[in-house]
């Protein structure tokens, strides 16, 4: 009976009576309980059409109904509906509760957003948008409003406040009208507009954003659909300047080609070099993520037809291109890391030749120009510092260890995400593809309610939005982040806390910086407690664990521990832990070794006048051997303004 009642769809008969204007979604029972959301279309005889929210149609006897829906029926057939119905809006048509009580929105459709465009485009987006989100959190905060909406259509009109809203913002801050019409084509074609709204972060310059995808679109009305992930990943990478050092610090500015195009003329340029079959992958089947990697740089067309016309390497083999460009030792053992050669082009630098970071950013902007998604590492070995680079090998799979030398026993790679311009490591990276992979189907759910969460940090309900965001998606790291503000400004509880920390350790305990974080805030949570001999286990830990893996950030916490040694003037135990710290990791660590632990620990003894105590720790490492200081060693050269600071 179900599937009947459900899926017996009989061809539409023409001449129906169509009544769909004026009768709103409610929920109908057949005669074995079965229940559908759906709005009255049309009766024929003894056979009655409705719709659901899909916009797909059932047909079937009215005998299958319930005999308070027959009723409904009659009544409405009779014109007894048609009063109560015919004072609200059109576009406004709004559902009932099984009591009969009106709510405040329409069930969510394609042809219920058509009809809020056609009554609103002249509204005043700021009113409207504050209506919304009132009759949004008013859904949200009943419990029997809420169960039905939540899973069904919530987040759909929820994302059309978030659209509206953010242009209301961008006009009221910018007076620039010139884009209201492709605003409003956008905002009727959800499923572009979603891409562009998943891509935000909180950390977005979202007005500035919204400003770029919408010139894009409005340039590129042909190509924007299908190239909406693209456009979405020019808006949140040229949405905030570029460092002001970009590419790197060991170049000068005026020798690095830069072209000033706008991100909309840069995405018509790449959607044309894909057509053209230039680019290694197609951008429409890459993800926002994987396609920040792409459109990260400022450099000129010309840039990139030279690669593409000149550099063979593919995709399959693209790994190989570091080694291909020359290494210029004589730089090296001259100390010139900075470029001697005046242009930075990308042809001087495969004439000339180039240190890891030349290498590094060669290979990083080649595979740019050839739509890879791309970055560039560094890090510090057993000799020093070390830049080599990263790229997307298949979707979802990143190789991030080309030119990265095994026998220097890199720890982790440092690199920058273009759209925070923060640095992100190899390992999280790592983590952020395998999460945006686990993020479809209902995990895809955990974007809407963190969005929902963020766009209420006041609410009560603030918090419980984080969490069934991260309910649905375990390895939501900016969720939980998110949570872990919230739970230092507002929770006193500390039983509380320590559950969250612990709750956040088994979430990232395969994601070693994260793991830490959470270490380190649990052993404070028992410090509060007075339990420090638990805290003083707990980060105990963090070194025993991270001695041959992640062992820059072991040292890192042991450098912490001995640095508030030092603010109490505990020379003797401070002095005790650097020399079993270096003990520890003096066979692996190297650059990690001296620019987080030896370095600091000898110039704040030199400041504090314990020139004495930091004489005895470069004689310590001197005599254990533990750094290469040999000729042109760059640590060798560190070392010896270390000495000259402390003589």
């Amino acid at each position: 009976m179900k599937k009947l009642f459900l899926s017996v769809v009989i061809a539409f008969i023409f001449g129906f009576k169509c009544f769909s204007a004026e009768f709103p979604f409610r929920t109908w029972t057949s005669t074995t309980g079965v229940r559908i959301q759906a709005r009255l279309i049309s009766k024929s005889g003894d056979k009655l059409t409705i719709e659901r929210n899909d916009s797909k149609q059932f047909v079937f006897p009215l005998a299958m109904l319930s005999g308070q829906d027959q009723a409904y029926v009659k009544n409405a057939l009779n014109g007894q509906y048609q009063e109560s119905v015919s004072r609200a809006p059109v576009g406004s048509v709004r559902p009932q509760r099984p009591g009969g009580t009106t709510l405040s929105l329409a069930i969510w459709s394609p042809s219920e957003m058509d009809k809020w465009w056609s009554m609103n485009k002249e509204g005043d987006l700021d009113k409207l948008a504050n209506e919304l989100m009132s009759n949004l959190r008013s859904i949200w905060t009943k419990k029997e409003d809420r169960s039905m909406r939540e899973g069904r259509d919530f987040f759909s009109w929820f994302d059309h406040w978030r659209w509206i809203n953010l242009y209301s913002r961008f006009y009221s801050k910018t007076g620039n009208d010139s884009f209201e019409s492709v605003f409003i084509e956008v905002g009727k074609k959800t499923t572009l507009q979603k891409v562009f709204l998943k891509a935000l972060h909180p950390e977005d310059n979202d007005i500035q954003a919204l400003k770029i995808f919408l010139s894009i679109a409005r340039d590129h009305p042909q190509s924007i659909e299908k190239y909406a992930a693209l456009a979405s990943a020019y808006a949140v990478v040229f949405d905030q300047p570029f460092p002001r050092d970009w590419p790197h610090h060991q170049v000068s500015n005026k020798d690095v080609p830069i072209d000033p195009s706008l991100p909309s003329q840069r995405f018509g340029e790449l959607v044309k070099a894909h057509l053209a079959r230039k680019l290694e992958y197609d951008p429409s089947q890459l993800s926002v993520t994987e396609l920040k990697f792409v459109v990260d740089h400022r450099l000129p067309s010309s840039e990139l037809e030279w690669v593409r016309n000149s550099v063979k390497f593919r995709r399959s083999s693209f790994g190989k291109i570091f080694a291909s460009i020359q290494y210029d030792r004589p730089r090296l053992e001259g100390a010139l890391f900075r470029w001697p050669y005046g242009s930075y082009s990308l042809s001087s630098i495969q004439e000339k030749g180039g240190i890891c970071v030349d290498q590094a950013y060669f290979s990083s902007m080649a595979g740019k120009a050839k739509g890879i998604p791309t970055l560039t590492f560094v890090g510090q070995g057993s000799g020093g510092g070390h830049a080599w680079f990263g790229f997307l090998k298949n979707p979802g799979r990143w190789e991030t260890d080309c030119g990265r030398y095994e026998n220097q026993n890199y720890p982790v790679g440092n690199a920058i995400d273009p759209q925070s311009w923060k640095l992100i490591t190899d390992d999280e990276l790592g983590a952020l593809a395998r999460g945006e992979k686990n993020l479809s189907g209902f995990r895809g759910k955990a974007v809407d309610y963190f969005a929902w969460a963020m766009a209420n940090p006041t609410a009560v309900f603030f918090r419980e939005s984080l969490q069934r965001a991260r309910t649905l998606h375990p390895a939501f790291t900016e969720v939980w982040k998110e949570e872990a503000s919230w739970v230092e400004r507002n929770l006193s509880d500390l039983r509380e806390k320590r559950n969250f920390w612990d709750a956040w350790l088994k979430a990232f305990s395969n994601t070693v910086d994260l793991k830490i974080e959470g270490q380190k805030k649990l052993a404070d949570v028992y410090d509060e407690m007075g339990n420090p001999r638990q805290a003083d286990r707990i980060r105990s830990l963090i070194l025993k664990q991270n001695r041959s893996g992640r062992f820059d950030l072991a040292i890192k916490e042991g450098a912490e521990q001995i640095m508030k040694k030092l603010e109490k003037k505990l020379w003797s135990d401070a002095e005790k832990l650097f020399e079993r710290m270096v003990k520890d990791f003096e066979k692996t660590a190297g650059g990690e070794l001296y620019y987080g632990l030896v370095r600091p620990y000898v110039e704040t003894l030199a400041r504090s006048g314990q020139k004495e105590q930091a004489r005895d720790a470069i004689d310590f490492l001197e005599k254990r051997n533990v750094l290469d200081l040999g000729p042109g060693s760059i640590i060798g050269l560190e070392m010896q303004k270390l000495l000259q600071k402390i003589n």
